[in-house]
C-alpha cells in the first residue's frame, strides 16, 4: 500500500514552477540521517519535485540528524513513502517518471554525457547493499560515476548530488542564490 505525506499541503502541482516537476529523487532503504539530509538539501537546490522513500517501515522521521544536513528543507518537498519496489514502479509509471539508477554495475552508462529522459526518477540505494540486480533490470537506465582516485566508491549522498548536477548543469532557468550570506560578484 502506498503511503503519502505532504510536508507542505498548500503547495499544489499547479503552484509549482515547471522545473520543480522535472525530476524526483528516490531513496531506497537509506539508513543514514546525514545522507538523507544531504540529498534533501541538494534536491531542493536543484529544483526537484517529489522525494520518494522506498522500503522504510515507517515514514522517515526528520530529526536533528537529518535536519542538521537538510536545513529543514524537507518542508518544501512533497514526500512520498512506498513500501516496496513494485509500488515504486507503479507510482513512477503513473506519475510519468523514468527510473534512472545510480549504481556501480557491470553495464552501467557513465554519468558524464548521459542523456537523461525527460522526467527522470534519480534512484539511489542503501549505503551498504546498493540496489538489487532485480531492481536495476526494471529501471530505464543505470548510470555510474567514474572515479579517478584510489577510493572504492562515492558516498550515496555525493553520488545522488552528482547525478542531480549532471542532469541540471545545462539548464537556462538558473535562479540566484537565496539569502544575503553569500554575495556574488557578477
Amino acid at each position: 500500500m502506498q503511503k503519502r505525506l505532504f510536508s507542505r499541503p498548500s503547495l499544489s502541482s499547479t503552484q509549482m514552477r515547471p522545473s520543480d516537476q522535472r525530476f524526483c529523487s528516490v531513496l531506497h532503504t537509506l539508513q543514514s540521517p546525514q545522507n538523507v539530509g544531504t540529498i534533501i538539501r541538494a534536491h531542493v537546490a536543484f529544483g526537484g519535485g517529489p522525494v520518494v522513500f522506498i522500503g522504510q517501515g515507517r515514514p522517515w522521521d526528520f530529526k536533528k540528524g537529518s535536519q542538521a544536513f537538510s536545513r529543514k528543507l524537507e518542508r518544501l518537498c512533497e514526500l512520498v513513502f512506498l513500501e516496496h519496489d513494485a509500488a515504486f514502479f507503479d507510482w513512477s509509471l503513473h506519475q510519468g517518471y523514468m527510473p534512472v539508477a545510480v549504481e556501480i554495475a557491470e553495464h552501467a552508462s557513465p554519468l558524464p554525457g548521459f542523456r537523461f529522459p525527460e522526467r527522470p526518477a534519480i534512484v539511489v540505494g542503501n549505503e551498504r547493499a546498493g540496489l538489487s540486480p532485480a531492481f536495476l533490470t526494471r529501471c530505464e537506465a543505470v548510470v555510474s560515476i567514474p572515479q579517478f582516485g584510489n577510493v572504492e566508491c562515492h558516498n550515496v549522498a555525493v553520488s545522488c548530488a552528482l547525478a542531480m548536477y549532471e542532469l541540471n548543469r545545462c539548464r537556462a532557468d538558473v535562479l540566484p542564490i537565496a539569502g544575503s550570506k553569500f554575495a556574488l560578484n557578477t
